[in-house]
């Protein structure tokens, strides 16, 4: 039996991002705490950053970023924290073993030396067209094998064909079931320790599609997700 539980919003501050995240970062601990999934519903990427704060001093995890942007700015205009930075702040945390980004394509607001600085640290960046080209069996392989995995989907990781109520649409992303079955992979081969949907813009899509696709993934990702924990708890009890 799995009980779900809705904590609410977080307190967003709306002229003060650091306060907005560190109130973020607190409902997720609170969450770890509790011994439950954290699954967060954004909000622009930039949730993400106290999202994996919040695994500080849990043991080590592994990033797997479902996106058309990389996400892996430094620092521009002096923001550290916006939405083009989760992935380099996550990269910098010694408890963030490695990252595998999905989807990544067109132009991006991460120049070259952002993907020098995403690869020296470990960060694996497949395009659309590759991991159409792999599948789906070989892209789950470059995960580590016993990695404990936090998942972080921005919506714009999907063909703005089905999902175009969002901020930086970019033509030529995933569709569906290619998405579903990445993730019915990883769950079925790791323990998913948090995830993450972020940059849904409802305003931008009146036919409310978008919404409506973000909501299937998730719901089925937590089917997944437990089924697979029905699955091994079963096994272990024999």
């Amino acid at each position: 039996e799995v009980t779900i539980v809705d904590i609410g919003d977080a307190d967003i501050v709306h002229t003060d991002t650091e306060k907005s995240h560190t109130n973020i970062e607190a409902g997720v601990r609170a969450i770890l705490d509790a011994g439950a999934l954290p699954v967060v519903l954004g909000g622009d990427h930039s949730v993400n950053i106290p999202c994996i704060r919040a695994f500080e001093g849990r043991g080590p995890i592994h990033i797997l970023q479902i996106d058309a942007h990389l996400d892996f700015v430094d620092v521009r205009h002096g923001v550290r924290h916006g939405h083009g930075n989760p992935m380099r702040r996550a990269a910098e945390k010694d408890y963030v073993t490695g990252i595998t980004a999905l989807g990544i394509r067109n132009v991006s607001s991460t120049a070259k030396d952002g993907y020098d600085a995403a690869r020296a640290m470990g960060d694996d960046i497949l395009s659309v067209r590759q991991v159409r080209r792999l599948g789906t069996a070989e892209v789950v392989d470059r995960i580590p094998a016993d990695a404990r995995l936090y998942v972080t989907i921005d919506i714009d990781g999907f063909c703005p064909s089905i999902a175009p109520g969002t901020g930086t649409p970019s033509h030529g992303g995933f569709l569906y079931y290619e998405v579903l079955e990445i993730l019915q992979a990883v769950a079925r081969r790791h323990e998913i320790v948090g995830v993450d949907l972020v940059e849904v813009a409802p305003d931008y899509d009146h036919s409310g599609s978008t919404a409506i696709l973000a909501a299937q993934v998730l719901l089925n990702f937590l089917g997944f997700i437990f089924h697979a924990r029905t699955a091994q708890a079963t096994a272990a009890t024999g």
